[in-house]
């Protein structure tokens, strides 16, 4: 019994001292599996920056009104939301006597008028006698007096009377230009002084806009530019503007350029014959796409730039500096191949991308995901993705415009005899691009 133990754990130790070299054999012999990867082909593109930014809108004119003289007021006919005509009656107050004091200063106008008319008939009746010797010096110098006292007389009562006009003309309001009434401040009964606001008139038949440009970016920007912009109650309607003006100094408080945009109003219904209107007495109201305050994000194209442009994710830093990993074509989802380091020259970069100005060239599949922990020679499989700088940014701004049939347009037409394609257009995404003489 103890022959047969002894020879069991005998046999143990032979397996066991076998089994162990050829273990380890196995474990060094390990190799890792080719890591999958995603790339893309770079190639030479041209592609146009944009200049975002954002306001809001503003009428191309605002003007409170109120009248020049102090009084009780008797007409305030207009409205909020109507529309006012130029030089249209909007407010008057009590004139106090001013009317009849007008006509006591008018018939004393006519009174003197009349005397100036004697005065001179008798002035030259006497120069004749003069001139015959029938009559002195002292009469013809008492003549020409009265004449000339006369004139002087009627020159400060015609003064007297325009000074009367004048306050007349201050217990009245006049609309200063065709516009919409955007705030009314007083009522009828309400007593007024001089300079009291009663209405706010605002013109929306050109919208203004004023943004702030950086200084990296407002030399790429000059007037009467085209602009692309959209509002942000309808995204998916583009409008055509152009830059009006480049402020040369920067506004301390925005820390930018302000550069004012202007672009023409459409009206969403057109309207009948204006001159019609203007003679009637009916309230209107003109129906605006673009209103007051409305937020507006604007596009500015800047010089096209042409060159090999890669995204940051195909970037890795490495002591101090900026590499990529290149593929051989030769390899795709299911043939391997060793990824190689490369070591690129970054210029402008461009929202994620940026531009390699040395180290590929185009044709080059390089990796943009999975590359974090890569090695120079590591194996990998790669699953190709077709992108580039103008699918990425350009295609990604027109595919998010819904489409343009969500905004009615059959019935818009422009405010001041523009056509259609001048005002609200389906957005594209891209402004067009306006080519700068070198």
């Amino acid at each position: 019994m103890r022959n047969i133990l002894l020879l069991s754990l005998s046999a143990l130790w032979l397996v066991a001292g076998c089994g162990g070299p050829s273990k380890k054999g196995k474990k060094d012999d390990f190799v890792l599996p080719p890591q999958l990867v995603k790339a893309m082909t770079v190639q030479t593109e041209t592609y146009v920056p944009l200049i975002h930014a954002m306001g809001q809108a503003l009428p191309l004119r605002e003007v409170t009104l109120s009248v020049e003289q102090p009084g009780k007021l008797q007409f305030l006919p207009a409205e909020v939301g109507e529309t006012v005509f130029e030089r249209r009656p909007l407010a008057r107050v009590r004139s106090l006597g001013l009317w009849s004091r007008k006509n006591q200063a008018a018939a004393q106008v006519q009174e003197i008028q009349n005397s100036l008319t004697q005065a001179e008939s008798d002035y030259k009746k006497v120069k004749e006698l003069y001139d015959r010797g029938a009559v002195t010096n002292r009469d013809l110098e008492t003549a020409d007096l009265l004449f000339k006292t006369r004139k002087t007389q009627l020159t400060a009562a015609n003064a007297g009377m325009s000074q009367l006009d004048e306050t007349l003309y201050g217990t009245g309001l006049y609309a200063p230009f065709t516009g919409e009434i955007s705030a009314k401040f007083q009522e009828v009964g309400n007593y007024v002084n001089m300079g009291t606001p009663l209405y706010r008139i605002v013109d929306l038949t050109t919208i203004r806009m004023i943004v702030g440009i950086s200084e990296l970016d407002i030399k790429f920007i000059s007037q009467n530019d085209t602009v692309w912009i959209t509002p942000l109650a309808y995204p998916d309607r583009g409008i055509r503007g152009t830059i009006h003006s480049i402020s040369p100094a920067q506004d301390p408080q925005l820390g930018a350029f302000p550069v004012e945009i202007r672009f023409p109003n459409v009206l969403k219904v057109p309207l009948p014959d204006m001159k019609n209107m203007e003679n009637g007495h009916a309230p209107v109201q003109r129906k605006w796409w673009i209103l007051s305050g409305m937020t507006l994000r604007a596009k500015i194209s800047k010089k096209p730039v042409t060159g090999v442009f890669v995204p940051a994710e195909a970037l890795v830093e490495r002591l101090g500096k900026m590499w990529v990993f290149s593929v051989p074509a030769t390899t795709n989802h299911e043939t391997a191949g060793p990824a190689e380091m490369k070591e690129v020259t970054l210029g402008r970069t461009y929202e994620g991308w940026y531009e390699v100005t040395s180290g590929l060239s185009p044709g080059t599949r390089v990796v943009i995901a999975g590359n974090t922990k890569l090695r120079d020679k590591a194996s990998v499989r790669v699953q190709m993705v077709e992108t580039g700088i103008n699918k990425e940014l350009v295609d990604a701004q027109t595919a998010a415009s819904p489409d343009q049939a969500s905004v009615p347009t059959q019935d818009a037409t422009p405010a001041t005899g523009t056509t259609p394609a001048t005002g609200l257009t389906p957005a594209t995404g891209t402004p067009p691009v306006k080519e700068r003489k070198p």
